[in-house]
């Protein structure tokens, strides 16, 4: 453990990838504080420490009740620290605990508001709250603590930290995603995002990786509360709208509305939240549309509203009695001038009606006369005309309208006018015998009986001497003339389109073939067309079988079902799908066992027979196979794992080709671009460090000390523990001297080979707990190293061995604890389910 001038270090509290926290007691003022030591690693950038400064002083510049307090900054030696106010309480939820009481989180979302506020006056963004971050003291005070990558609204700088994503993705807001501008709101809804777990117990938006959580902030709506919590819905939905204009604007609006929620939980207006009153739903909206600015610029609460009242509670407000009178008596005097308009319109429309129907009433005179002709007949004399008219008529009536006979309504009428050229009712009969010529030629067009329709027409015009119906007969005639144009085209096309393989698509026999039919339904060349194109589908679907190419196989079956449902070959072809896709799905399956078995023994990429390999085959079969695309994103990941290593060795060449190939896997992923920046970082420092001057001799004498350290510290087994006191702290700090120097290089190289070593030899004398300690060496130091699955496995089953001892013995902690260990090293191992079974067997521990 290090020693920090005027601070006695207590215990380790917690070690990430960027610095180790103690807890310390202050010496002068015999306080405990903890002390972030930032690793001595980070000092191979050689502007590190100017950077860590100045972000410290952010952070010591908040003085708030619910802003972790800043003490101390210092450097002791290659060590820059923090110390800072110790919260006993720890985080305000555990990783995998239950959620928390309303009251508590609305009261820490309350607090943490206020804090967020402070810091935007102060003109800072936090840009990573999250659960870790916001910590409870003794007395269940919640505060605000990290603001290591918190930055000025109005700077660009920040401390760049190798290895580090600017904020968590699950808490990130929309436009942080985005990767734009920050403000205040961002902070805000993130905040919502930590209140919402607390009162659901997990996160509104889950993914299986970074880039996916943040397109789901930026596209999925905000999730909804249980419905025992619904009245809580407007202050979430304040805190997580998409928009930052749509949010509390302030941490400040934010808590005076949670606020209200308090104070109306506490008088008992909300019991069991089962409930929401209209008035709290809109005051946790927004603080704004109560508070009304006060002339000299503050906010004053209105008459009646919670501030004014003494008990902070309030009735719903009717507003003022002649505002509503007055909002009332506009809408019916609107109303009943609209009434009026329609009642004279009413009136004047009856009017109309009432003449039209007088003016049918008397023309209905001629009708019935018309209609009574022979009855009236009898009351002329009989002549020749008569009997024409009579038998006219009768020709008329039976639908005989014209011929060349001497015996059709047309001949006779015009005989009868003949006689007597100014004789009405054989006018009449000659209009009645066009307009019913007009009806068979409009019932010809729709026979498609091109010839009779135009016929008739012909006839009809010379009646009826032109008109509008008769001109939309004719034009419709002539449409379809050029309509059975058109077909013999459409037929040639469907022809040679079919010639030509071209069977589907807008210019494919089957929908010029469809095209004639939509017209002429009867067609039978293009029914035949039909036929034949299907028929050439289902040897291409067969064809598709023979290939074993599912997908082609499938697309065609669906065509033919599409076209003719009816198809008598379907129900084989179907058949014939359904026994492939089994054969499919079977070989499909044991290559996706293939491919997570590959990705397991490390074998992620490189060759056909690699994880990539195999998985990106299965695809070729099954496009959207979810399995295999979360395979491959696991190999994408792996492959941004190895570039890490490959950064860490300061090779950029493997880590710009890994990098290559992850971005074809897994294009614009979070941690993809992080390792592209920390690739650039690297190729900066090494462009630095070759126009670095050669090192002093001060400084060559103190590297050759760091190595010596760095070898004992390896012989005495310290690998990466105590941090500053470790092998691998120890060549890193040789190496921010000299980034070359290849007894450090070398000596960084050789640490997983100790750490398997020393393994296997804490394994053979079981120490477990320590072997377990050299197999997080290999992981930390080199992630991508093929043995770690071979190491978990031993290590799991010689756990497995312990706890069938322990078992035996009837120890049923030990073996409980045994048990434990080897699940999380090998959890789909074989023996772990008849063990378990044992152990539950086993009578409970006495006493």
């Amino acid at each position: 453990m290090i020693e920090i001038p005027g601070y006695r270090l207590l215990r380790q509290l917690g070690r990430g990838g960027m610095a180790t926290v103690y807890l310390a007691v202050q010496e002068s003022v015999d306080r405990e504080v903890a002390i972030k030591v930032m690793s001595p690693a980070l000092l191979v950038d050689p502007n590190f420490g100017e950077r860590f400064q100045r972000e410290a002083k952010i952070a010591a510049r908040l003085h708030h009740r619910h802003v972790v307090g800043i003490h101390d900054v210092g450097r002791i030696g290659d060590y820059h620290y923090i110390a800072m106010e110790y919260l006993a309480g720890g985080p305000v939820l555990s990783k995998d605990g239950p959620a928390r009481p309303v009251a508590f989180a609305l009261r820490v979302t309350r607090e943490i508001a206020g804090a967020i506020n402070y810091a935007q006056q102060k003109g800072f963004i936090h840009r990573d709250i999250k659960p870790d971050n916001i910590l409870l003291r003794d007395d269940g005070s919640s505060a605000l603590t990290d603001f290591g990558i918190a930055r000025a609204n109005d700077s660009a700088t920040r401390m760049t930290r190798t290895g580090a994503v600017v904020g968590t993705p699950h808490y990130m807001s929309p436009e942080q995603a985005r990767g734009k501008q920050l403000d205040g709101r961002a902070d805000l809804y993130s905040l919502g995002v930590v209140l919402y777990e607390m009162l659901v117990g997990r996160v509104p938006y889950h993914a299986e990786d970074s880039l996916a959580v943040g397109i789901m902030h930026i596209t999925q709506p905000v999730p909804k509360l249980p419905e025992s919590l619904a009245v809580l819905q407007p202050l979430v939905d304040g805190l997580l709208a998409k928009e930052p204009h749509d949010r509390f604007q302030t941490g400040n609006d934010a808590a005076m509305a949670i606020a209200r929620y308090e104070q109306a939980i506490s008088n008992g207006d909300l019991p069991g939240l089962d409930s929401a009153a209209e008035d709290y739903q809109r005051d946790a909206r927004s603080a704004e549309t109560r508070i009304s600015p006060s002339p000299n610029g503050s906010s004053s609460p209105r008459p009646g509203s919670a501030e004014a009242d003494p008990r902070r509670r309030s009735d719903p407000s009717m507003g003022r009695l002649e505002e509503i009178i007055a909002a009332t008596d506009d809408h019916i005097l609107r109303a009943s001038r609209v009434s009026r308009r329609k009642t004279r319109r009413a009136r004047k429309g009856a009017g109309l009606w009432i003449a039209l129907a007088l003016g049918l009433f008397v023309a209905g005179g001629g009708v019935m006369i018309w209609k009574h002709q022979d009855r009236l007949r009898s009351f002329l004399p009989t002549t020749e005309l008569n009997d024409m008219l009579a038998r006219a008529q009768r020709a008329l009536d039976a639908g005989n309208l014209d011929g060349s006979r001497g015996d059709s309504a047309r001949e006779l009428f015009r005989q009868a006018r003949s006689l007597d050229q100014d004789n009405d009712i054989a006018r009449r009969g000659l209009n009645a015998v066009g307009e019913k010529l007009l009806a068979r030629g409009r019932d010809a067009l729709k026979r498609n009986d091109v010839d009779a329709a135009r016929q008739a027409i012909v006839s009809a015009r010379e009646l009826l001497g032109g008109g509008i119906a008769i001109e939309e007969v004719e034009k419709s005639i002539v449409a379809f003339d050029a309509r059975g144009n058109e077909t013999e085209s459409v037929l040639a096309a469907a022809q040679a389109a079919f010639d030509g393989g071209r069977l589907l698509g807008d210019d494919g026999s089957v929908a010029l073939y469809q095209r004639i039919l939509a017209s002429d339904s009867s067609n039978a060349l293009a029914k035949a067309g039909i036929m034949r194109s299907v028929d050439a589908l289902a040897a291409q679907a067969k064809s598709a079988f023979s290939a074993n190419d599912l997908a082609s196989a499938t697309s065609r079956v669906e065509d033919v079902a599409r076209i003719m449902p009816s198809y008598p070959a379907l129900p084989d072809l179907r058949a014939q799908l359904g026994s492939q896709r089994e054969a499919s799905a079977a070989a499909i399956e044991k290559d996706l066992l293939r491919g997570e078995a590959l990705l397991r023994t490390g074998r992620f990429s490189g060759s056909a027979d690699s994880a990539q390999g195999v998985l990106e085959s299965v695809l070729q079969r099954d496009a959207n196979n979810e399995r295999a695309r979360a395979g491959l994103r696991r190999v994408g990941q792996a492959l941004i794992v190895q570039a890490r290593a490959a950064i860490e060795d300061s090779n950029t060449t493997a880590a710009g080709r890994l990098l290559d190939q992850a971005e074809a896997l897994i294009p614009g992923q979070g941690d993809l671009r992080a390792a592209r920046s920390e690739l650039r970082e690297l190729r900066e420092r090494l462009a630095i460090a070759a126009e670095r001057p050669p090192a002093s001799p001060a400084d060559i004498e103190r590297m050759r000390n760091l190595i010596n350290e760095a070898e004992q510290a390896s012989n005495a087994g310290r690998l990466i523990n105590p941090p500053g006191n470790s092998a691998y702290d120890k060549y890193r700090a040789a190496l921010a001297i000299d980034g070359n120097n290849a007894a450090a290089l070398e000596g960084l190289q050789r640490l997983p080979a100790k750490a398997r070593e020393l393994f296997d030899q804490q394994i053979g004398e079981g120490l477990l707990g320590r072997a377990l300690g050299m197999l997080e060496v290999v992981r930390q130091v080199a992630p991508s190293d093929p043995s770690i699955a071979a190491m978990s496995e031993r290590l799991a089953n010689a756990y497995l061995d312990l706890a069938e001892k322990r078992i035996a013995e009837k120890q049923v902690e030990d073996a409980r604890r045994a048990l434990q260990s080897a699940h999380g090293l090998s959890p789909n191992n074989a023996r772990l389910v008849a063990l378990e079974q044992k152990l539950r067997e086993l009578p409970p521990a006495s006493g």
